[in-house]
This record gives structure tokens, sequence and C-alpha cells, in this order.
């Protein structure tokens, strides 16, 4: 399966619907229902997400989609979605993937000209951590750039990261494919400093999800 992915394509991560964890650990949620005239974050979140999407739009979500009850969510978003599985949608993706409106991309996918060379590559350089279960990422060509769209942003990390055998993978497929630019979420409001990775996590794009031409311009 090709996803299809233009500059028209709307992009927001991390919404983490149902999750009232995240609500302490980034102050930047707290605030936004504060200001809002809202009594619950997640209808905040729908509330956005419907004010710029419409049904005829596509959106690409990068992961950490839902927590818990905040499934219910899911059916009140406008356009037609892909989730690139993020570290908290195992476990949970399988559920998105029998919605109507919605495409999960669960794997590494490279929709460019050297995509077999570039996988064989990575297998001989890996093993088995190429089909590993949190190594999902879309990588395609839109315009002069070539774009790694993942959860995980490349080149960084924190000391430690549990993640880190598969993130070693993604960087070397970021690097092997000759990237330009890394669309992301994962890192909420903490920045990566990279100049090559535009984070899209909620935090980062005022809860609202953003036109990828935006992102490119």
């Amino acid at each position: 399966m090709k996803y299809s992915i233009t500059l028209d394509t709307f992009l927001i991560s991390d919404t983490h619907f149902g999750h009232k964890a995240v609500m302490k650990k980034e102050p930047l949620r707290k605030l936004a229902l504060q200001n809002s005239g809202f009594g619950v974050f997640d209808e905040l979140s729908v509330y956005n997400w419907n004010s710029v999407v419409d049904e005829r739009d596509a959106v690409l979500h990068l992961g950490d989609l839902y927590f818990d009850e905040g499934y219910k969510y899911l059916a009140r978003l406008n356009g037609s979605k892909i989730l690139v599985v993020g570290n908290n949608d195992i476990g949970k993706f399988k559920r998105v993937k029998k919605m109507d409106d919605w495409l999960v991309c669960d794997k590494l996918k490279l929709q460019i000209p050297e995509s077999k060379r570039i996988k064989e590559k990575l297998k001989a350089k890996f093993g088995k951590l190429v089909k590993n279960e949190y190594l999902n990422a879309i990588v395609l060509d839109i315009g002069s750039e070539r774009v790694m769209f993942s959860h995980f942003p490349v080149m960084n990390r924190k000391k430690d990261d549990r993640f880190c055998a598969v993130r070693d993978v993604l960087d070397e497929a970021y690097k092997m494919c000759e990237c330009s630019l890394n669309i992301h979420g994962h890192t909420h409001s903490k920045k990566t400093y990279n100049r090559f990775c535009v984070n899209v996590s909620c935090e980062e794009i005022g809860f609202t999800p953003i036109r990828l031409s935006e992102i490119i311009r």
C-alpha cells in the first residue's frame, strides 16, 4: 500500500486522547484549556481539529493517538486519516485499523525509487530489528524535499533511551535515504535543535493540525 501525502495534507502528533497524566507533564495543555472555555481538553482537541479539517481533507497523525477511553473521540475527527504508529500506540492501533476513515502505517515504508536496495542494506546491518514493532515511518519525495515522517525524531534522544536500538535503525534509514527533512512527534514541547527536524507535536502547533505546505514553506 502506498500512502498518499501531498502539500495539502494536514499533520499533527501526540494528541493523547483520553490520557489524563499528560496534562500534568505538559503545562501548555492546562493553559490552553483554561483559555478555551472548554471543560475537557479532548473536547478542545476535537474542536480545533474540525475547525481546520473538513471531510475532504487528509490528515497524517504521527503517533500517540489515544489512551483508554480516548478511542471514543476518533470517530468525531474530520477527514481521511493516516496513523504512523508511535510507541504509545502499540497494543491499540489494531482497533484503529478497523475504522473506515483511518489507515495505519505500522512498518518502515519507503516510497522512493531506491527502497528495495536500502531495505536490503538495513536488513544486512540490523537483522530482525528492521521488523521491530516500534520502527514505523514513511519516506517519500515532496517537491524538492525527501521527507521522513516518523513518531521519533532522528539524531536526537535522551541518554539511555529505551528505544535506542530501534532508533539507531531509524537514524540510519534517514541517512541511507538521503532525506532532507524529518517531520516527527514524540517530544511534545521539547526542542530537538536539529534544523532538519520539524516537531508537529500538539504543543508545538497550537493543538491544531497544520498543512504540510506551511511546514515546507
